[in-house]
């Protein structure tokens, strides 16, 4: 079976990219005959598809973004690849032109399947909605990683099939153990962007901060605060670093910046627990990789989050987030971990009985099979 990547744009690092490189290198390792179209520079994730086998047809204009410049350029390329595929998968939105081009030239039997990189959102305005739904239509097969997020596209207007699946992680590595010196650490794994809604993270870890040290260190309290870890970049980090010094946490927030593929485990290891409070999400992929490291969540009810902690072995969500509430269950969860009622092990095994590599990657092998028969 010939299956198509449509990716466009493959950036150097994130979650995306990330999922594409699983999804790609597990079908391929089960005898599908994978290419991925994308355009961008060669980046490690790209190497490691390669070295899967993964056949990669990239341009490597990214000019013009604006304008949807590099997508037209790659549409030639991408078209010679589509006509020969059974499966064409998508996980990004293109212009609706492009996408009548590529569904006028599929073979008659070949599929159109959309994974959705993040909730689907209604739009504000009628016209909006309609354009929206001019695009989701090409779609045969919309998969979503959680099932609230159906309602969304049935109220969009789309009639097509709805399938709930996860995004597939990557195998963890060695579990290690939580820190052992004194120093709590919050780790946040993610770009820095507006969704995340990074300001109540350092409000609620400034908040946090004032209350563990009074409550558990008294006097002796300058050798003992708190850290929040922040690994990942974006164009937000000048001024979240501004919001940490007004605060006056400056010294106990590390930005850490991008972390690549090959440290991302480690820096996961160096923390007690993570904290996300995401605006919007969609599955959020470093959750996965935080619960496969065996470190428990805390998170906002953003997207697909509440689906993934609902088994409380993995963590908390908050409904209400404020910087209070958040900082009270950061000293729960801490007390948790000192009394050993929460270990690396028993969150490793309760995330690989939903989330196990294998497992999620036969959920999407099932499927792809059911629509070649």
């Amino acid at each position: 079976m010939k299956i198509v990547f449509y990716m466009g744009g493959f950036a150097p690092i994130g979650g995306i990219e990330t999922f594409s490189k699983n999804l790609l290198c597990y079908l391929q390792s089960k005898n599908y005959d994978c290419r991925l179209v994308c355009w961008g520079q060669m980046s490690p994730l790209l190497h490691s598809i390669e070295q899967a086998q993964v056949k990669i047809f990239r341009t490597a204009w990214r000019w013009g973004c604006r304008w949807n410049v590099p997508d037209w350029i790659l549409l030639p390329l991408g078209i010679q690849q589509v006509k020969q595929a059974e499966i064409i998968l998508f996980n990004k939105i293109f212009p609706s032109k492009i996408m009548q081009q590529l569904r006028a030239k599929k073979s008659q039997k070949a599929v159109f399947i959309y994974i959705t990189p993040y909730r689907p959102s209604l739009p504000k305005t009628t016209l909006e909605k309609k354009e929206v739904l001019e695009i989701i239509k090409f779609f045969d097969i919309i998969l979503v990683q959680s099932s609230s997020f159906i309602n969304v596209l049935h109220e969009l207007g789309y009639q097509g099939r709805i399938e709930v699946i996860p995004l597939i992680p990557h195998q963890p590595g060695k579990l290690q153990p939580f820190p052992t010196n004194k120093i709590f650490k919050i780790g946040f794994l993610g770009r820095l962007v507006e969704d995340k809604n990074i300001p109540l993270l350092l409000k609620s870890f400034q908040c946090f901060q004032e209350i563990f040290l009074t409550k558990f260190y008294g006097e002796n309290k300058e050798n003992y605060k708190p850290t929040l870890e922040i690994f990942g970049d974006g164009h937000l980090r000048q001024e979240l670093e501004k919001l940490s010094h007004d605060l006056g946490i400056k010294s106990s927030v590390i930005f850490h910046g991008n972390v690549s593929n090959d440290k991302i485990e480690a820096a996961i290891a160096s923390c007690h627990l993570f904290a996300f409070t995401s605006r919007n999400e969609g599955q959020c992929l470093a959750a996965l990789e935080i619960l496969g490291c065996g470190r428990p969540i805390i998170a906002t009810d953003a997207g697909a989050l509440p689906d993934i902690l609902s088994d409380s072995r993995l963590g908390r969500v908050v409904h209400s987030a404020n910087p209070t509430t958040l900082a009270n269950i950061f000293i729960e969860t801490m007390i948790l971990i000192e009394k050993n009622f929460i270990t690396p092990e028993v969150i490793r095994a309760a995330y690989l009985e939903r989330f196990a590599p294998e497992k999620v990657g036969n959920c999407y092998k099932e499927l792809l099979d059911s629509l070649c028969k």
